[in-house]
C-alpha cells in the first residue's frame, strides 16, 4: 500500500520562509505582494519520475482557497531531507521560493509557477555550490561547529512528532 500523502501546517518552516522573504533581495516580489504562502510537512516520500522530490511549490487553484486560504503551498517531504543541516533545508526553502511568480495585470496581482530554468540553477549554485543537497556521512561531520543552543531537546521532539501525527 502507498503511503499517504498527508501534509500538515509546519510553522518552523513558515519561520524560514517569512526570514528569507524579509531579507533576500530576490525575494522582494514576494515581500512586496499580497501573496499568501502556507508552509507543510509532508510523512510521503515523493518521487516524480524516478526523481526524489524534497520540496514542492504549488499554486492553490480558486476552487480550493475555500479550504486553505492562501494564493501558494510550499510542502517539505520530510523523509527525502532525512540528514539535511539546517542550512540545506533553508536552502531548499529558498529555492521552492524561488517558484513563486507575481506579475501584474490591470493593477492586480497574478500568480503563478516559475519553471525551473537555468538562471534558477546558476543562482543556486553559485551561492552555495552544485552539491548543497548532498547529506554528510555523521563520521566526517564535524561537531564541534554545532551550535548546540539549536538542538532540540527530547521534549521539542516529541512535540513535533505530535504535530506531525507519528
Amino acid at each position: 500500500m502507498a503511503d499517504k500523502d498527508r501534509r500538515t501546517i509546519n510553522e518552523q518552516y513558515a519561520a524560514i520562509g517569512q526570514r528569507l522573504i524579509e531579507t533576500e533581495e530576490i525575494l522582494e516580489q514576494i515581500r512586496n505582494s499580497q501573496a499568501t504562502i502556507v508552509f507543510l510537512s509532508s510523512q510521503h516520500k515523493k518521487i516524480e519520475s524516478g526523481k526524489v522530490v524534497h520540496a514542492q511549490c504549488e499554486k492553490i487553484q480558486d476552487k480550493y482557497k475555500w479550504g486553505l486560504p492562501a494564493d501558494f503551498t510550499i510542502t517539505v517531504f520530510e523523509p527525502n531531507c532525512i540528514g539535511f543541516t539546517q542550512e540545506q533545508l533553508e536552502i531548499l526553502i529558498f529555492h521552492e521560493l524561488l517558484h513563486v511568480r507575481i506579475d501584474y495585470k490591470d493593477g492586480e496581482e497574478k500568480y503563478s509557477i516559475n519553471p525551473h530554468d537555468l538562471e534558477d540553477f546558476r543562482y543556486i549554485i553559485d551561492r552555495f555550490g552544485s552539491h548543497w543537497d548532498e547529506v554528510k556521512d555523521p563520521n566526517e561531520m564535524d561537531f564541534s561547529k554545532m551550535d548546540l543552543e539549536s538542538v532540540n531537546t527530547d521534549e521539542q521532539i516529541k512535540q513535533n512528532l505530535d504535530h506531525l501525527n507519528c
